[in-house]
């Protein structure tokens, strides 16, 4: 077996963990079989839904003749989705993987090294831009009489639609990891870089009507806008549609040419990146000083936040729901809420804009918890934690306080101001307020609570908890379940008047975290005494 197979087969296992269930006892077997079927619930349902509004779009596209525009809008979506998580991941998966050191000690050459990196992202990507081709493609099938090669096509460009988004990603992650890792402070500088391009990137999908709006005016027709829009999704489009076997050839040496000379050129720097990024600095001045004290609960607050900013992947997939609150917030005093409404598709009503907002800031909120990995986090130094001489409710305190730090201010300032902008009445943006408060508590509080249930200690990178562990999924999940169930209550008992349901949910609430703190203290310690 090559060294570069024997590198996905290890990578895959200790990705998916499959051994450790093997040895496992029953309850965590009953653990992670209770997540699958979770999570492949999950998958039938969004792939219902999916089907559902392919099919729903098919019959309008056949009447106006433009059945290939739901292939261009599958291919696409794929494309934006995999870049977008890839700039997530990339830099994670390629710099930060705790294995690099090991393996840069074996014969192996950079350059294998590198491609089994790149390699496991792209699988990775696959679940997204699967979703997006398939349900399309299978649409497309059932609808349009189609040739034999229909269906062959169809997998093998699924196969390689993911290349082109994931090499433009690394490609951005190994220039701003290159810049930042000639600094001292190369961490801060690759999480501003990061969050800089994060933020372009919103930006410009939420211009991408307006994008698309004056290439449809400027073209002849819709093969003409993909071409202008995204070239390889023509290609895509033409095999499919046509069994052009040369087009298809061009759409596979689009995604392979790319990645295969990403690889040979960036094999040599990609050492030297890594040694640089493992270098550490001490000052050549050094002066005692006055030693500081601080409570457990803050000294473990700064130890946190240190590691909250050493990680390029912690940050960005925890903070996007904040940046995307900001930049909501300045949209809206910019432009207008009506303008962001209709980019949106949000209907504008006036008396429906408090509560427009009021769930964008509470989605926003809710996408932002750092509670729900941070126990996973510290992996194999989770030992120190344990025999320090500090209770456990300290612990979970200062991981809770994060969490808080990070969203309470920015969600509470925005809000402010999107009050004063759009005119809320004073009774309402306090009340809001305190909903902020208390669902960011409650958030922070159900993370550490569902990471003990379902911690990751044993990884290679932060990828594997930030992105993909189980806590992530199940926090998320319960976070919106909650929300869901305050507003089917207010749904019930007939709550028409804002005010009146804001009260009650605050109420339900602070009852709801009351609750959670008291398990908390008994079940969530034994859960930590117990790792």
């Amino acid at each position: 077996m090559s060294n570069l197979a024997l590198l996905m087969k290890n990578n895959f296992i200790n990705e998916t963990g499959i051994y450790k269930i093997k040895y496992a006892d029953e309850k965590e077997k009953m653990k992670a079989i209770g997540m699958v079927l979770l999570i492949s619930f999950s998958m039938i349902i969004l792939s219902i839904y999916g089907f559902m509004a392919c099919f729903y779009l098919s019959d309008f596209l056949i009447q106006i003749n433009q059945m290939e525009l739901l292939l261009i809008l599958g291919v696409l979506g794929a494309t934006f989705t995999t870049f977008f998580t890839s700039l997530y991941k990339a830099s994670s998966y390629l710099f930060q993987s705790r294995d690099y050191e090991m393996l840069a000690s074996l014969p192996i050459k950079q350059s294998t090294i590198l491609s089994s990196k790149i390699l496991m992202l792209i699988a990775n990507n696959y679940l997204f831009s699967a979703a997006f081709i398939l349900i399309p493609g299978i649409v497309y099938f059932i609808k349009i009489e189609t040739g034999g090669y229909y269906l062959l096509f169809l997998i093998i460009s699924t196969l390689v639609a993911p290349l082109i988004p994931t090499v433009i990603a690394s490609l951005l992650a190994f220039v701003i990891t290159n810049i930042s890792s000639r600094s001292k402070k190369n961490n801060l500088i690759s999480i501003v870089l990061n969050l800089l391009l994060i933020v372009v990137v919103l930006i410009l999908s939420f211009n991408s009507q307006n994008v698309m709006m004056s290439l449809i005016e400027n073209s002849s027709s819709i093969i003409e806008v993909t071409q202008k829009l995204y070239l390889p999704a023509y290609f895509f489009v033409d095999a499919l549609t046509d069994g052009d076997i040369l087009s298809l050839m061009v759409f596979l040496l689009d995604g392979i040419i790319p990645i295969t000379l990403f690889v040979y050129l960036f094999a040599k720097n990609f050492s030297k990146i890594n040694g640089r990024l493992s270098e550490t600095y001490k000052a050549n001045n050094y002066k005692f000083k006055e030693l500081k004290s601080s409570s457990p609960v803050i000294a473990l607050f700064n130890k946190e936040v240190k590691r909250y900013f050493s990680s390029n992947v912690y940050v960005m997939n925890t903070f996007v729901g904040m940046i995307m609150l900001v930049i909501f917030t300045g949209a809206v005093l910019l432009v207008g809420y009506d303008k962001i409404a209709e980019m949106l598709e949000i209907s504008v009503v006036k008396d429906l804009i408090l509560v427009q907002t009021l769930g964008i800031t509470v989605f926003c909120l809710l996408m932002t918890n750092t509670s729900c990995v941070s126990i996973s986090l510290e992996g194999k130094n989770l030992w120190i934690l344990k025999s320090s001489p500090i209770k456990e409710m300290d612990i979970f305190k200062s991981k809770i306080l994060l969490n808080l730090v990070l969203t309470i201010p920015i969600s509470i300032i925005c809000f402010i101001v999107l009050s004063f902008r759009l005119s809320f009445d004073v009774k309402s943006t306090v009340l809001v307020i305190i909903a902020i408060v208390l669902l960011a508590i409650f958030g922070a509080t159900l993370g550490i609570l569902i990471n003990l249930l379902y911690p990751k200690l044993d990884f290679i990178n932060d990828v594997a908890v930030v992105k993909r562990g189980a806590s992530v999924l199940l926090t998320m999940a319960g976070n919106m379940l909650y929300v869901v169930a305050l507003c089917g209550i207010g749904y019930v008992l007939k709550i028409d008047d804002i005010n009146r349901f804001l009260i009650l949910g605050n109420v339900i609430t602070v009852i709801a975290v009351f609750i959670l703190y008291r398990i908390l203290k008994v079940k969530g310690v034994n859960m930590f005494r117990s790792l």
